[in-house]
């Protein structure tokens, strides 16, 4: 039901993050949800990423974005940020991830570095450097998989608006290394204002 005749992107959320790696966030309705016309064949494609196939395919120009973390999700986000290894792992992952199913690029959400989220999410003060540090390892992944592929792989991340998660943030530096940055301008209004 997407209007993709009128849209340049569709971000899929959420894959998840989990023992420092990139992984499905719902298995059943990302590859296996059945819809009419997939296929019930061992190892085929079905869910959301097929119907997502299905909808570039109708529209050739229609890039797919895999989203990972969100706001649910972001609770591994600092653990796999800190060194080059842990760094490179879930890079390596999240990378492998889009190849295998089609998408023409990531869009990291990490809420917050540093600060905020879900009561529980594993912060670290480092974590603004270590997040520029995880969006290099991601962008490195990327452009060695455009030249094996013979394709453009885009990246992005979610931000928030909020001054003081910016401020934990390398802003500049990012700016050279992702295609765009969604910023996150909801919630500052509400019942509460």
């Amino acid at each position: 039901d997407i209007p993709a005749e009128h849209l340049t992107h569709v971000l899929y959320a959420f894959a998840n993050v989990t023992d420092g790696e990139c992984v499905l966030g719902d298995p059943y309705a990302d590859v296996d949800k059945f819809y009419p016309g997939d296929s019930w064949d061992a190892g085929a494609l079905r869910g959301s990423f097929n119907q997502l196939l299905l909808l570039k395919q109708a529209h050739p120009h229609l890039r797919t974005i895999l989203s990972v973390g969100g706001w649910t999700w972001t609770g591994h986000f600092s653990a796999a940020a800190p060194s080059p290894a842990s760094r490179e792992r879930f890079a390596s992952s999240c990378v492998d991830m889009i190849r295998q199913y089609g998408f023409d690029g990531l869009s990291i959400d990490w809420e917050y570095p540093v600060e905020g989220g879900l009561e529980g999410n594993v912060t670290r003060p480092e974590d603004g450097a270590n997040q520029r540090l995880l969006m290099q390892a991601v962008r490195g992944e990327l452009d060695g998989a455009e030249v094996a592929d013979g394709v453009l792989y885009e990246l992005s991340m979610a931000g928030s608006a909020n001054p003081e998660y910016i401020a934990h943030l390398e802003v500049e530096a990012l700016d050279g290394i992702v295609d765009w940055i969604d910023i996150m301008a909801y919630d500052f209004h509400g019942r509460w204002s």
